[in-house]
């Protein structure tokens, strides 16, 4: 195809050459005919025909160079712009991409921005500490809850020592943790810059580049300080429980034991009063054991109640005059009797430091008898031969008491459990001593409500020197007491025999012990074995002069009976009986009308000095 072009060109070249020397010569370019002159038209025709050849030549030349060059250029330019058209779109396509890349930059900056902010703001405000650690383990960064934990800012944090002392290998057990197994998970206490430790859980993790080489270390650390107080806090909890469950468990066999016991002599002498061929002298020696095991049982079972009171809060302090004197020798005469029947060589000696116009207070006399009844019955049965020095003296604003033995003495190691409940040196079947435990407890209880102190000191087989206070609360003259005591000695020879007496009880053998101990007064008695018969005799004699109420019957209970009672009078005074001795059982009894109130067992003095308050 290419050929082709290049011999039409050429034809077209020869043509124009003819076509133009033909025209020159028919024109008379020169002016003049060249057939005039032979010479110059032979020249003419030789040396222009070869100047004409020769410029024709080159025209022809320089025009197919045009021609071609034209030709080769006009191909170039269609490739350079096919090339452009290309690049343009290349160019199109490019500036595509890079639109979509910076929208991806765009896009990727933000979303990186969003998620350096939320990290950040994630660690700004995490309650954990948080921080970060470089290859020498140097602190390189930590969360504001880091500093705040421990009550430093970044500056003294770093010059300030505030491990325990106790954990100082914390770091070199983190480190060798983190080369190795890359973890590290342990408790470390700290210094508070308040002055206390507080502990704190912590998790490292070793930060490594892709050639394994540790580049520091992450560490989370929370505070435990109250977790751990309160495991601690239910470690001891559940400890003193599984103790408290053995105490009991012993307390249990322990009151078999102490009820059985005093039982045992009183069901045994009982029986043998009935025999026939027994003394006089036997029968009051057999009496007197019956009374003594009945008091023992009697306390026993008030230490069990009053424990429960005391578990239940429901122990109350009444304040009355008192005479100091009186319970001292009360129970000085009771520990004395002790130690007879013991048959112990034990001297016991009072030393009463206290002024005569200073013997009346005003306190709670049963409580404060138990308490001092308590401390002397542990002396005297701890000490098997020596002394007991029991003193009472008036110290500042304060009224105390001392009991000190030469007994065996309490080991150092149990001083500290020795009034806490159901507690004793020697525990198990081989104890060599009888007790429950619990008379101590009730007696620092006691004292403890009535504003007083306790304490003890003792050394082992040298004795034991127990010693309370209670706050001193003056009454009144000696005098005035004595009075009053020559006024109870007298109320014992009574007559009675103008007066009607209504006792209500359901239990038949309460009947006649009441009956029989009224019966030196002359009183008329009249029984009623319920409520309902009760109110029908109080209906039938109008004329009764007191009543003696049993609070625990079947269809009516005492305080029904009470209300009824006062609906027919208002006036005769009724006695309450009961074996419910809590304080709230008591104001229950007077609000519903009765006048008083006895606690069962009831004893003859007890009743007769009740009854002569009203007749």
């Amino acid at each position: 195809m290419g050929k082709d072009n290049r011999l039409i060109k050429s034809n077209m070249l020869f043509t124009l050459f003819i076509s133009l020397s033909e025209y020159l010569s028919g024109a008379g370019l020169l002016g003049y005919n060249p057939s005039d002159s032979p010479v110059l038209s032979y020249l003419m025709s030789t040396a222009f025909l070869h100047l004409i050849l020769t410029i024709l030549a080159a025209l022809v030349i320089i025009c197919a160079a045009i021609i071609f060059f034209t030709l080769k250029l006009r191909k170039k330019n269609r490739e350079l712009r096919d090339k452009n058209l290309e690049i343009e779109e290349i160019n199109s396509e490019l500036q595509k991409t890079i639109e979509e890349l910076k929208a991806q930059k765009s896009l990727i900056t933000r979303e990186y921005h969003e998620s350096d902010k939320f990290l950040n703001n994630l660690i700004q405000s995490a309650e954990d500490a948080i921080s970060f650690y470089d290859r020498d383990w140097n602190l390189k960064y930590a969360n504001p809850a880091f500093y705040s934990i421990i009550g430093y800012d970044r500056e003294s944090y770093r010059s300030t020592e505030v491990i325990h002392p106790d954990d100082r290998d914390y770091f070199e057990r983190r480190v060798k943790e983190l080369k190795e197994k890359g973890i590290f998970n342990s408790e470390v206490r700290l210094q508070h810059k308040d002055g206390h430790y507080i502990t704190l859980s912590t998790r490292s993790v070793a930060v490594r580049d892709d050639a394994g080489e540790i580049l520091g270390s992450l560490t989370i650390s929370r505070d435990i300080t109250k977790f751990k107080q309160i495991y601690e806090d239910l470690l001891k909890a559940n400890l003193e429980a599984e103790t408290s469950n053995r105490l009991k468990t012993s307390f249990l066999a322990n009151i078999s034991h102490e009820i059985r016991t005093p039982l045992n002599s009183v069901i045994g002498f009982s029986n043998l009063l009935l025999s026939d061929d027994i003394s006089q002298e036997m029968k009051e020696e057999y009496v007197e054991h019956i009374n003594h095991n009945s008091e023992k049982l009697l306390q026993i079972i008030g230490d069990i109640i009053d424990l429960s009171r005391l578990e239940s809060s429901q122990i109350e302090i009444s304040y009355e005059e008192t005479s100091v004197s009186e319970i001292v020798n009360e129970v000085v005469e009771e520990a004395r009797k002790e130690i007879r029947r013991n048959e112990k060589s034990i001297t016991l000696n009072v030393q009463n430091q206290f002024q005569d116009n200073c013997d009346l207070i005003f306190t709670d006399r049963v409580w404060l008898k138990r308490v001092l009844s308590h401390i002397m019955d542990n002396a005297v049965k701890f000490t098997l031969d020596g002394s007991i020095v029991f003193s009472y003296l008036k110290e500042n604003e304060d009224l105390v008491f001392s009991v000190k033995d030469t007994g065996i003495g309490i080991g150092k190691e149990n001083l500290v459990n020795i009034f806490e409940e159901f507690r004793q040196e020697i525990e198990g079947h081989h104890r060599p001593f009888e007790g429950l435990g619990i008379g101590l407890t009730l007696a620092k209880e006691v004292i403890d409500r009535m504003g007083g102190k306790i304490s003890v000191e003792s050394e082992k087989g040298i004795g034991s020197e127990f010693r309370f206070s209670i706050p001193y609360r003056p009454a009144g003259s000696t005098k005035a007491r004595v009075k009053s005591m020559a006024t109870e000695q007298d109320s014992k020879l009574l007559n009675w025999s103008s007066k009607k007496c209504l006792i209500v009880d359901d239990n038949k053998d309460v009947l006649i012990y009441l009956a029989r101990i009224l019966t030196d007064t002359k009183i008329e008695v009249l029984k009623a074995r319920s409520g309902l018969e009760a109110i029908k005799t109080i209906n039938e004699v109008p004329d009764l002069d007191i009543v003696i109420l049993d609070m625990q019957m079947p269809e009516m209970n005492g305080i029904e009976v009470t209300k009824e009672i006062r609906k027919i009078n208002k006036k005769i005074p009724i006695i309450a009986q009961t074996a419910f001795i809590f304080e709230d059982d008591k104001d229950i009894i007077l609000q519903a009308g009765c006048d008083a109130c006895l606690i069962k067992p009831i004893r003859k003095e007890h009743l007769l000095t009740m009854m002569s308050s009203f007749l």
